[in-house]
């Protein structure tokens, strides 16, 4: 039986058998025999989540959701963790129209998807780029760490079926939308026009993509300012959000104004800092760009002072992170906002005083050693299947022609290296 066989060893048992019985076997063909294993064949020690849409409709789009698709989602001692219906969609920016793709669901009803907290909204992260699958993994436990960061998306590497043919490993993850579960804001009275209520909360992203529905570029610091959640917004809201971003600069970038600290009071300060902790322990050059960089606002106070702009979620760390050779320099330093907070010295002092508290005694650093050992043992039979299936040919993490354990001792030699250069450089601020 295959389960009782180590995988790794059945793996290459069985691509020496194809090798052998015909000579003329193409990759392609290997990929295709594994493509077509069904869910009982598969023993990786991982979830399944098993996809079939209307009549096996391909699912092609990033934009239009293919309604009525039927789900169901193994533990993975091969118990049911929930079923039903699902809407699907494509997902991502530079990962769609790759040889992997990632998808967003939406499912039907609300479920608690591998323990999870309950909701409609999910992503299936392909990371088809991260020869080690766990960039994201590792990062957004990082994340978690951060004192600051009140919500980081939480997910399970799982084992994906789509129309019956196997993908190999996906990262099903929390959809980052407002919710009392998730970026915990008040939900915005979509109709509302004046008053406290056009305020808030609200989801941004900072994206140079600039494909969300509402965006608008800000006044001083020129950045791609995006409405994230909800999703529609009116015109006084729009201009609402326009004016507290205005503001928010304004604050940071009149010389006098900065010198009085203003924007200490219209930004949370902690959470920028704890963001910028993960943003450079992982090597992000996401906030430079600028991409993927999330805020979120609750609504205003009932004097009509502003909510302070929080910085977060953590996102996206797929791409060009954890890499050893740039361990001693800064990634995201330049990123946003922080060329100027880091001229302000009471946010280099406050930067120096939450780095010693989260250093201090050192759990930190082998809470992340240990982490990344244990997704290591996680993921390695995951990834014979996978690294098969998926080569790499888009080199973005230079760690594509290792093998899955050498890539995994690089990603933590990159983290280890620059949790040191880091500690040293902040020490210097």
């Amino acid at each position: 039986m295959v389960n009782k066989i180590h995988l790794k060893a059945y793996l290459i048992l069985l691509l020496s058998t194809m090798l052998t019985c015909c000579a003329d076997t193409t990759e392609n063909e290997i990929i295709a025999t594994l493509q077509q294993k069904s869910v009982e064949e598969v023993h990786t020690g991982l979830p399944k989540v098993f996809i079939t849409t209307p009549g096996s409709t391909a699912v092609t789009s990033k934009d239009e959701w293919l309604n009525g698709a039927s789900f169901t989602i193994y533990n993975a001692d091969g118990t049911v963790d929930c079923t039903g219906l699902t809407s699907i969609k494509g997902r991502g920016n530079s990962t769609w129209g790759g040889p992997k793709a990632p998808y967003n669901l939406k499912l039907n009803k609300k479920a608690a998807v591998l323990g999870m907290s309950r909701h409609k909204r999910w992503c299936l992260l392909a990371n088809y780029m991260d020869r080690t699958l766990m960039r994201n993994t590792v990062a957004l436990e990082i994340a978690r760490q951060m004192p600051a960061l009140s919500y980081t998306p939480k997910g399970h590497h799982v084992e994906l079926f789509l129309n019956g043919t196997f993908l190999g490993n996906y990262f099903l993850c929390e959809h980052i939308k407002v919710d009392e579960k998730r970026v915990n804001v008040t939900t915005l009275d979509e109709t509302a026009t004046e008053g406290l209520a056009t305020t808030g909360g609200y989801l941004f992203e900072i994206d140079s993509h600039f494909d969300e529905t509402h965006r608008f570029y800000s006044d001083r610091a020129h950045l791609p300012w995006q409405l994230k959640d909800p999703d529609e917004v009116n015109d006084a809201q729009l201009a609402y959000v326009r004016r507290y971003v205005s503001d928010i600069e304004k604050a940071l970038y009149d010389e006098d104004r900065f010198a009085a600290r203003d924007f200490a009071s219209l930004m949370d300060l902690n959470s920028f800092i704890d963001y910028w902790f993960v943003q450079e322990l992982t090597q992000n050059k996401e906030p430079s760009i600028p991409n993927s960089v999330f805020f979120h606002k609750d609504i205003d106070h009932e004097d009509g002072t502003y909510a302070r702009l929080v910085a977060g979620p953590a996102w996206d760390f797929d791409c060009a992170t954890f890499i050893p050779e740039q361990s001693h320099q800064f990634s995201a330093i330049d990123g946003i906002y922080y060329p100027r907070l880091f001229q302000d010295k009471e946010f280099r002092r406050l930067t120096k005083e939450r780095w010693a508290a989260l250093t201090a005694d050192g759990t930190f650093y082998s809470h992340i050693c240990d982490y990344i050992d244990s997704m290591e043992q996680t993921l390695e039979s995951s990834d014979n299947l996978n690294s098969v299936m998926w080569p790499i040919v888009v080199v973005t993490n230079r760690d594509n022609y290792l093998g899955f354990h050498d890539a995994v001792r690089r990603l933590k030699t990159a983290f280890c290296d620059k949790y040191h250069w880091l500690d040293y450089a902040i020490s210097k601020m």
